[in-house]
């Protein structure tokens, strides 16, 4: 409570990368059903609607991901040294904050940070470079929204617990846990 008596929303323990990735999981979720909607109905208006909620699965995941890197380095009182965006942040972490004998992470994760990363960029900037980056990872132009899909918004949840886990296990003992879909609580409105 604050000094007026009003509750407070936020706490001190205000996490921005868990309440991210948990709606993230949300979207993942409103995403097979719109696509079980569209399939059902034939309604085109469901499959816009299951557009829609993969993108905010791939951009609430990116953001989550990359934030709650952040926070890790924060809780370990490490500043992240070198150039170099979020991925680059998650790479260096079990050796800046972990210590030299830790391991490195597994290379999927590495592979699903890029791709994520490729997918975000291409869907918040649509400039030249991040289609590019798209077209080398054999995405045709033209061809992008058949890949967001409900199949592509559960492998990205999928892909990023793996990645959560893996660094969780690199560092989680010296900052926090890696983030979860199996412990991120769902409204039952939220579908």
């Amino acid at each position: 409570m604050s000094d007026d008596g009003a509750i407070e929303l936020a706490s001190a323990e205000f996490f921005p990368a868990a309440m991210l990735y948990r709606r993230a999981c949300a979207t993942a979720h409103q995403a097979r059903q719109r696509a079980t909607e569209a399939a059902q109905t034939g309604r085109h208006e469901r499959r816009l609607r299951e557009l829609d909620a993969v993108v905010e699965t791939v951009v609430l995941a990116q953001a989550a991901a990359e934030g709650w890197i952040h926070r890790a380095y924060h809780l370990a009182d490490v500043e992240p040294q070198g150039a170099g965006g979020w991925v680059a942040r998650w790479q260096a972490a079990p050796r800046a904050i972990g210590g030299l004998g830790s391991r490195n992470l597994n290379a999927e994760t590495v592979e699903t940070l890029r791709w994520l990363s490729t997918w975000r960029n291409y869907l918040v900037h649509d400039d030249a470079r991040a289609r590019e980056r798209l077209r080398t990872n054999g995405i045709d132009a033209g061809s992008e929204a058949a890949y967001l899909t409900a199949d592509m918004a559960e492998e990205v949840i999928a892909r990023i617990d793996d990645a959560f886990t893996d660094v969780g296990a690199c560092i989680g003992w010296r900052t926090l846990a890696g983030l979860h879909s199996a412990y991120l609580w769902r409204s039952h409105d939220e579908g």
